[in-house]
């Protein structure tokens, strides 16, 4: 009898391994399919994939604080809280910075917005090259492989496209009114699906996956499709940062005359574009 179960948990235990095994072989397969793809397809697989990631953050936040409210409503806003204060306080910093110099202003609060969100997909970047200067040095010394690279790419990409912190933020905003992040939101992660793409890029060529041309210096790795990238992600990062004080203020208007959001968006754009072809 006592054989049996051993050999039952051994069996079982060797099929975890094999499923586990198999699961790895497929998203590295898929991972690999997906480099190879055009910088147009894997531009809108990401961006779709950041905005369900986003969303689904913020619905799954939403639950959370629901779950929480019937046990312990404290804890729930104050474990809440804490990741609020985590994801914004480089924005503050970078914000009461910007203000001392500027005043506190529309200017301020643009420049704080794209320095925030620049500085934010420099490091996803850096993030992605770090990954792959520690594995090539890894995988000359024998201690790594190119899969295990591969993985922790994979595990870099999924983390960056769901964005959990900023979807966290979420929480408190009524349903109804998030289509207020829609303006900004289109352009913020289209900077953001930039930048994942431009380190996905940029690791690859320093540590060759499918690309096996890259075994060159700084230069090549860092060659001018890379910079025309990091300037438009530069650029729509600016429009993002432009948008996103007109929006929040929209917010705060239809908020607080319980107006419908949509409506209220609309024609408070359709004005400003008015007023800017009016100007030409």
């Amino acid at each position: 009898m006592k054989n049996n179960n051993k050999n039952n948990n051994s069996n079982n235990n060797r099929n975890n391994r094999s499923n586990k095994n198999n699961i790895l072989i497929f998203l590295i397969n898929n991972f690999k399919y997906f480099l190879k793809m055009s910088f147009i397809k894997k531009f809108l697989i990401t961006y779709i994939g950041c905005w369900f990631g986003f969303l689904s953050m913020v619905g799954l936040s939403k639950f959370v604080k629901f779950l929480f409210s019937f046990h312990s409503p404290q804890y729930s806003e104050s474990a809440m809280k804490t990741i609020e204060y985590v994801a914004t306080k480089k924005f503050e910093v970078v914000s009461s910075s910007i203000s001392t110099h500027v005043g506190y202003n529309y200017l301020s609060v643009v420049l704080s917005y794209f320095i925030n969100n620049s500085m934010s997909c420099i490091i996803i970047i850096l993030a992605f090259v770090s990954v792959a200067y520690i594995y090539k040095r890894d995988i000359k010394n024998n201690l790594s492989t190119t899969e295990d690279c591969l993985w922790a790419l994979i595990l870099f990409y999924i983390i960056m496209v769901i964005n959990p912190l900023t979807g966290f933020l979420g929480y408190d905003i009524d349903i109804n009114y998030l289509p207020v992040l829609v303006p900004h939101g289109i352009f913020e992660f289209a900077g953001l699906t930039l930048s994942i793409l431009i380190g996905i890029n940029l690791a690859n060529r320093i540590l060759p996956i499918e690309d096996k041309e890259y075994k060159k210096g700084v230069k090549d790795i860092f060659s001018r499709d890379i910079i025309l990238k990091m300037a438009v992600m530069l650029i729509i990062i600016g429009v993002a940062a432009f948008l996103e004080p007109i929006d929040w203020i929209v917010y705060q208007y239809a908020t607080y005359h319980n107006l419908n959001i949509i409506n209220v968006l609309i024609n408070t754009y359709l004005n400003l574009i008015k007023i800017l072809f009016s100007t030409l």
